[in-house]
């Protein structure tokens, strides 16, 4: 599905932007969001839900929720070690 598109000759630089940003993310949320997505696409609506809800619960013991909490009540920029 396509979202945005750009004129040509601003393409390059969105791209290497939304990579910078893409690479920034805390690695095993876009990792679980990627598998709901994939896993949820061929299971009943039921299913789907209680994946993501299965995978939220599992993303609140990891250590980059604390990085990216604390982070954002800093006001600061998460350092995330996929932990």
């Amino acid at each position: 599905m396509v979202t945005q598109t750009w004129p040509v000759a601003e393409f390059v630089a969105r791209i290497d932007d939304l990579a910078r940003k893409l690479a920034a993310s805390a690695p095993i949320a876009a990792r679980y969001a990627k598998e709901a997505i994939h896993r949820g696409m061929d299971v009943p609506l039921e299913h789907g839900l209680r994946l993501e809800t299965d995978l939220a619960v599992l993303l609140h013991t990891t250590t980059d929720r604390t990085e990216g909490i604390g982070s954002f009540l800093k006001k600061g920029t998460p350092k995330f070690k996929g932990k």
